[in-house]
């Protein structure tokens, strides 16, 4: 999240986070409309820039402005296999959206050692924290190791789009996702004993720098999404269609 807060942020528990991600999925599939998926991803685009995510919280409303107008447009021309397909894709990717949101804030607003330090003390099994640390610390890395590579086939005057995926595919394959498998498979490796070198799976109590504790925030943020799920239920059961 380096370079990507431009706002006071507040700090939400990762107990309060995981329920809101329940009670978003949960969300999803009480409407289908294009405004209550409007709503809910507005919904969602609040928590993140609430937490200081400004730059990631606008472009996730041109991806859902861009993916009306591309519906709107593949609409009008008929439906053709291929537009049939990009339309599939466009409303899939643009009704899960809000759950892409509340992962990718959670992802990047909680350190492996608080999502560690949270989940012992809601007494996890051992081998589950050791997985859940290597996945927290291992989407910041791949992602640092991709811009390595991208940047490296730039330097050889090839670089990763569409244009190239499309016209030299096995030059692509081979240059950008090969080495990047290579590198997932061995951070991964690396990772895990990083973790347990540290000690995550000793049988003794641990001490953690971060204050666990649920906050005032936490607690209204939790009353915000209650309250939506609430109110789309009791919708639903005066026969509101949304």
């Amino acid at each position: 999240m380096k370079g990507r807060r431009f706002a006071p942020s507040l700090r939400y528990d990762l107990r309060t986070k995981l329920i809101v991600l329940i009670l978003v999925n949960l969300l999803l599939f009480l409407g289908n409309s294009i405004a209550y998926e409007a709503f809910l991803t507005l919904l969602c685009l609040f928590v993140m820039i609430s937490s200081g995510c400004i730059r990631s919280s606008v472009r996730y409303i041109v991806f859902f402005i861009l993916s009306i107008v591309v519906e709107t447009i593949v609409v009008n021309l008929g439906h053709p296999f291929f537009l049939s397909l990009i339309l599939f894709l466009v409303v899939i990717m643009r009704k899960f959206l809000p759950s892409v949101i509340i992962g990718k804030w959670i992802l990047s607003s909680t350190s492996s050692s608080l999502a560690v330090a949270t989940l012992q003390r809601l007494r996890v099994p051992k081998d589950a924290l050791i997985m859940i640390s290597v996945i927290f610390r291992c989407f910041p890395t791949i992602q640092e190791e991709w811009s390595n590579i991208h940047m490296a086939m730039k330097t050889r005057g090839i670089s990763f789009g569409f244009y190239n995926f499309v016209h030299r595919p096995l030059l692509t394959i081979e240059y950008f996702f090969v080495p990047l498998f290579v590198s997932v498979m061995e951070i991964g490796d690396e990772l895990s004993q990083s973790a347990i070198v540290r000690g995550i799976d000793a049988p003794v109590a641990k001490t953690c720098r971060h204050r666990i504790q649920m906050k005032t925030g936490d607690y209204m943020l939790l009353s915000l999404f209650s309250f939506a799920l609430g109110i789309v239920l009791f919708l639903h059961f005066l026969g509101y269609s949304l």
